[in-house]
């Protein structure tokens, strides 16, 4: 069971350092998960691009370079995603900050 004596840590930061807020089902939470939604999705639509643009022959290395960007930032989104609700389900995991 989530430890609900804990700040929820938000997917986005303020001033440079994480926001959190208390957890529950307000506002703030509900926008927390509508973003962390929408960076999974991004990273999925980031993948199949960049897997059909890899099956292109006439890909050039410029655009590979360029997929390849968006899938490394895509990948440490989700993988924030991750953290952050392993840090709500109450489990010790590596930190992204």
């Amino acid at each position: 069971m989530p430890d609900t004596t804990r700040l929820r840590r938000l997917p986005w930061r303020e001033d440079d350092r994480p926001a959190f807020v208390p957890p529950g089902d307000g506002l703030v939470n509900r926008l927390a998960d509508a973003l962390e939604t929408e960076l999974i999705e991004t990273a999925q639509a980031d993948a199949a691009r960049a897997r059909d643009l890899a099956d292109e022959a006439a890909a050039t290395p410029a655009e590979l370079r360029a997929a390849l960007r968006f899938v490394a930032h895509s990948a440490e989104d989700a993988a924030l995603v991750a953290v952050l609700r392993g840090e709500r389900l109450g489990l010790d995991g590596p930190s992204l900050d």
